[in-house]
């Protein structure tokens, strides 16, 4: 992992922030992206070629 901070408190902060981060998201992420699936119109006036036409769970992985 990428060295972001010299000061040993500073660093143990951020690597607590994005272990609590990854549980959130590997808990909640399932629930989080179908609540947007649904709620995402179910129409769209992309090509098929477009990236942005994609299901959310596509680009979750």
């Amino acid at each position: 992992m990428k060295k972001y901070y010299d000061e040993a408190k500073y660093k143990a902060a951020f690597d607590r922030c994005v272990d609590v981060m990854t549980q959130l998201l590997q808990k909640y992420g399932h629930q989080v992206l179908d609540k947007l699936e649904q709620d995402a119109p179910q129409t769209t006036d992309c090509s098929k070629d477009d990236k942005q036409a994609q299901p959310l769970t596509d680009k979750a992985a």
